[in-house]
């Protein structure tokens, strides 16, 4: 399956379940105010990693850095006695390679990326 989301074009693979299928990943881009770009970008399969590649058209960038939120279980959830079983951590499996960004999803991920723009 091929996506376009303005300047961001990638492909993803079918999520089956049972007789179900939709695309195992979903992506946005969203530019703010001041320039900064941000990718969020999810894994719904709950068993495989995905890798993603994209160029991003318009947009001229040198660095990426991420979040991505973790739990122990996918069902996982916040409570006022545990505020901190879902949470946000630190995401490195983004990379610039040469005018592409390169991607690699854990299952069942959430991941917002920053683009650090050229100086």
């Amino acid at each position: 399956m091929s996506f376009t989301r303005k300047a961001l074009q990638f492909t993803s693979p079918e999520y089956v379940m049972g007789s179900e299928k939709i695309p195992a990943l979903n992506a946005s881009a969203s530019r703010s105010k001041n320039g900064m770009v941000f990718i969020s970008l999810v894994n719904l399969d709950t068993k495989k990693s995905q890798k993603l590649e994209t160029a991003l058209a318009g947009v001229s960038w040198k660095s990426v850095s991420g979040l991505t939120l973790t739990s122990p279980k996918f069902n996982a959830y916040n409570k006022f006695d545990k505020p901190n079983t879902v949470k946000l951590a630190s995401f490195s499996g983004a990379k610039k390679r040469g005018d592409k960004l390169a991607v690699e999803l854990s299952p069942q991920s959430v991941v917002v990326l920053e683009l650090k723009e050229q100086e």
